[in-house]
């Protein structure tokens, strides 16, 4: 039987990975798809939260699925205890993206806008095995991905 602090640990981390999905998801499509930012952000139909111990999906709103610990222990422990890797490097990655996204809208010299992109695609390249994972996880889990976790996910193989 897999330690309950695991457990624990591996729905905190998730949840915190997600979230950070969510931070960086309208960013990254942007920023791959070249298109221009909205004047009212998108809300996303699929939601992920976590909440106590709990991972909950919400459709428009409505509890679609929950994830609590003991659907949790179904899983090797190996894999509760890399999802927190994944979200420790997703926390790395997030860091480098939230200080040079922003630069990009300020660049005038197509030289220094070639250097902030070329350092925008190091991160995405690097977050892709993280994000891979989170979302995979979230899967084995028995969570029903759509929407933007879809989405960005397909960008970010693609890029």
């Amino acid at each position: 039987m897999v330690d309950p602090a695991t457990i624990s640990a591996a729905m905190t981390a998730a949840a915190s990975a997600i979230g950070l999905i969510d931070k960086i998801a309208d960013q990254i499509k942007r920023y791959l798809t070249k298109a221009p930012a909205a004047k009212v952000p998108r809300e996303y139909r699929l939601k992920i939260e976590g909440k106590k111990d709990t991972l909950v999906a919400q459709y428009d709103g409505k509890v679609l699925q929950t994830i609590t610990a003991k659907d949790l222990e179904k899983l090797p422990e190996s894999q509760l205890r890399h999802v927190q890797t994944y979200e420790n490097s997703m926390k790395n990655h997030y860091k480098v993206w939230s200080k040079v996204y922003p630069q990009l809208a300020n660049m005038d010299s197509p030289v220094s806008k070639a250097r902030v992109e070329a350092q925008l695609d190091e991160v995405i390249a690097g977050m892709k095995k993280d994000l891979n994972g989170i979302l995979s996880f979230l899967e084995n889990c028995g969570l029903h991905l759509d929407d933007h976790y879809i989405e960005i996910r397909q960008l970010v193989n693609q890029a």
